[in-house]
């Protein structure tokens, strides 16, 4: 009895549809997670490149302990072109300087500074959106929009690849069943 239940069809369906969903899910998800850090991409990339530029005066500004010099450094960093908000803080996460206004649409960019191999401070930094991270985040979304159609449609082609062979036996079945039994004449 438990020989017919393990091996029966209906029940290997199901046990493979359930690890299909499950694969395709996996997928789902890690094609999110790279979305996300494909839109980011640019971005991140700029940030890191003006916090290497800042990192050497943003040391000396923290070891001024001088908040005048620490202002005038977020100042000069915040009137860059893609810059939208910077902060400066110390080791303790106390803020020192902040200039321009975050809007929190985009994520910041943190860049911790060490001295000695012994952190001193925090460099927070939020540019505003680029020209390419615009089309990065279009192209993303019409990516999306094309799955979401793709993954229905493969699922209803393999549905019916499916179903295709088991319509042609229960035919051939049926015609099977008409037929009288071979040696018999009718």
């Amino acid at each position: 009895m438990w020989k017919n239940t393990l091996t029966s069809k209906p029940l290997w369906r199901l046990l493979l549809l359930l690890v299909l969903l499950l694969l395709a899910g996996w997928q789902w998800s890690g094609i999110q997670q790279l979305g996300q850090r494909w839109q980011q991409l640019p971005h991140r990339h700029s940030a890191a490149a003006l916090a290497d530029f800042a990192e050497f005066q943003a040391l000396r500004a923290l070891a001024a302990e001088d908040g005048e010099v620490q202002q005038q450094l977020v100042d000069e960093l915040a009137a860059a072109a893609p810059t939208r908000s910077v902060r400066l803080h110390d080791a303790g996460g106390r803020l020192l300087a902040e200039a321009g206004t975050p809007d929190g649409t985009t994520l910041p960019y943190v860049r911790t500074l060490y001295e000695n191999d012994r952190p001193v401070g925090f460099l927070h930094l939020e540019l505003s959106e680029s020209a390419l991270t615009s089309a990065q985040s279009h192209i993303w979304q019409r990516l999306q929009h094309h799955l979401a159609w793709l993954v229905p449609l493969a699922a209803l082609l393999g549905a019916a690849v499916s179903l295709f062979p088991l319509g042609r036996r229960a035919a051939a079945k049926k015609q099977e069943a008409g037929r009288p039994p071979e040696g018999s004449s009718g």
